[in-house]
C-alpha cells in the first residue's frame, strides 16, 4: 500500500474564538444579565454595609440606573435601622385673594388604605427626596408643577410654600402618643418658598 493513499486522521479543534466572535453569544444572554444583576443590585441596596461588605462599590456602580429606571428600593423603614422619626411635607398655598389652603402631601396617618395605596409613590417622593437638602434641585420644579395643578382646580396661586414636618417615634415615647397625631409634638421647617409671577405660566 502507497503511502499516498494512506490518510493521517487529525482531531478536529475548533479555532480559538476572539472576543469579538463572543459578542453575539453574551447579548443573545441578556435577559439573564439583566435578572442577575438586578437581582445583586437590590440586594445590595437592602443590606447594611456592615453584613455586606462590597455593599458601597455595588452601590456605586448601581445607583444611576436604579435611580433612573425607578428600580431603587429604600428599606430604612425595617431593621436593622429602622427610622426613628415620622416624616410628612406639607404645601402652602395662598391665593392672590388672600386664602390660604394648607395640604399634608404625605401624612399617610391620616389617609385610608386604598388612598395610601393610590399615593405611596408619591409618598416616598416627597419623604425620601423632596424634603431634602441635598435634593434643593427639585423644589422649584414641584412649586411649578404645584401651580399649574392648582390653576386647574380654578386657584390663582400668589405663593407656594413647602413645609417640612417630624417627630420622633422611638421608644422612648409612648405608643398612645406616637398613635396620635395630636399629641406627639411635632417639628416643622419651612425650607422653600416661591411668589408666584402673576403672568407666569399664563
Amino acid at each position: 500500500m502507497s503511502s499516498s493513499s494512506v490518510k493521517k486522521h487529525r482531531p478536529d479543534t475548533a479555532p480559538p474564538s476572539r472576543p469579538r466572535d463572543r459578542l453575539p453569544s453574551i447579548l443573545q444572554r441578556w435577559p439573564t444579565i439583566l435578572v442577575v444583576g438586578y437581582s445583586l443590585a437590590a440586594f445590595s441596596w437592602t443590606m447594611p454595609a456592615s453584613l455586606f461588605p462590597p455593599k458601597p462599590i455595588i452601590d456605586q456602580v448601581a445607583r444611576g440606573p436604579l435611580l433612573l429606571l425607578g428600580l431603587w428600593q429604600a428599606w430604612d423603614m425595617f431593621s436593622p435601622d429602622p427610622r426613628t422619626t415620622d416624616i410628612c411635607v406639607e404645601m402652602r398655598c395662598t391665593n392672590r385673594d388672600g386664602i390660604s389652603d394648607r395640604r399634608m402631601l404625605s401624612d399617610m396617618v391620616a389617609m385610608g388604605f386604598y388612598e395610601r395605596w393610590q399615593k405611596d409613590r408619591w409618598r416616598k417622593y416627597f419623604n425620601d427626596h423632596l424634603r431634602l437638602d441635598d435634593e434643593r434641585i427639585l423644589w422649584q420644579p414641584f412649586a411649578e408643577y404645584a401651580v399649574r395643578r392648582l390653576r386647574e382646580e380654578g386657584d390663582d396661586p400668589a405663593v407656594i410654600e413647602l413645609v417640612r414636618w417630624w417627630r420622633p417615634c422611638d421608644p422612648g415615647i409612648r405608643p398612645e402618643l406616637r398613635a396620635d397625631v395630636r399629641l406627639t409634638p411635632w417639628q416643622s421647617y419651612l425650607f422653600h418658598r416661591w411668589g408666584v409671577p402673576r403672568e407666569w405660566g399664563r
